[in-house]
């Protein structure tokens, strides 16, 4: 989305102005957008290609617990090579267990990223050519140097979307339940879900450095999954800055394909201040993703950042 100066000296946007929550298109302020052959809209006001485009900002909570995960995450590593000395007095010993973790890590990734070549369906120019369209064109939007791989995954292994990373290559991977006969069932709602996981990767959420760097941050009850959830919060507000007429892709996650059109939204996003209780706090805790109903409210009332803890 690119910025437009108005008379006044404020900043609109087709839609919103990326990275800055709250900035939406005034009513009635531009024309009707056009529309992509993959059915996104379109700035109906070409502009010149060197403005500047604003990145979506990092949630305020992403930053202060990535640094304190890395730093769990040295503190255990420096305390385990301690140990291992300890016991074994071997030079070789306390190599091996330095290059152990790092290497079972790449692994997982490796395996993880080879049962999606091997198992799923890639999308592609003539496979879900609509959905590999969206992906090429938010990649070119988020500024990434090159275009993620996309999978759709059956059911039952997963009904979320999700992105990851092996080496050098980013990867997404869509669930079934967005297709309809090999037809999107949604644009706006696939458009969004994939500029969510685009923009993980924009983010760096899947790099392995990070992800080793805040291994240690899973040991410590809620820390890891505090992370988790800022994360995903940037990832929202990156989809927001690019396909803010797909928010309600989000109801996807609460009433499945089928149900989802009959999901209010905005009923839902209430109880996100209305609903208290213990047990409610401690699963929103602990939980590695926003809830349904937090993560709604965030979306809908953009001058507010999601909320991470209480």
């Amino acid at each position: 989305m690119r910025h437009h100066a108005t008379p006044s000296g404020g900043v609109f946007a087709t839609g919103a102005v990326h990275g800055v929550p709250g900035c939406t298109t005034a009513p009635g302020a531009w024309p009707p957008r056009r529309t992509a052959p993959h059915g996104r809209a379109l700035d109906p006001h070409p502009t010149d290609p060197d403005e500047e485009v604003v990145p979506a900002a990092a949630h305020p909570w992403e930053r202060p617990l990535l640094a304190l995960g890395v730093t769990v995450t040295l503190t255990l590593a420096a305390v385990l090579l301690r140990l291992v000395w300890t016991v074994t007095g071997s030079p070789l010993g306390t190599a091996l267990a330095l290059v152990a973790v790092p290497l079972a890590c790449w692994s997982v990734r490796g395996l993880r990223y080879a049962r999606e070549r091997a198992e799923s369906v890639r999308i592609s120019p003539t496979q879900f050519p609509e959905a590999y369209r969206v992906v090429v064109e938010l990649a070119r939007e988020m500024g990434l140097n090159r275009t993620p791989e996309a999978y759709v995954r059956t059911r039952p292994c997963s009904a979320r979307a999700d992105a990851a990373a092996h080496g050098l290559r980013r990867y997404l991977v869509l669930p079934d339940t967005l297709f309809d006969r090999g037809e999107l069932r949604d644009r706006d709602a696939l458009a969004f879900l994939v500029a969510h996981q685009v923009g993980h990767v924009a983010a760096g959420h899947t790099g392995y450095w990070r992800r080793l760097a805040t291994l240690g941050a899973d040991l410590v009850p809620g820390l890891g999954a505090a992370l988790s959830r800022a994360a995903e919060y940037t990832a929202d507000d990156h989809a927001h800055a690019h396909v803010p007429e797909g928010t309600h892709a989000v109801r996807l996650l609460a009433g499945g394909p089928a149900l989802y059109p009959r999901v209010n939204l905005g009923e839902m996003a209430a109880r996100a201040h209305t609903d208290r209780g213990c047990s409610l706090l401690l699963y929103h805790l602990l939980s590695h993703r926003p809830s349904n109903t937090r993560r709604m409210a965030a979306l809908r009332d953009r001058a507010r950042r999601g909320r991470v803890f209480l």
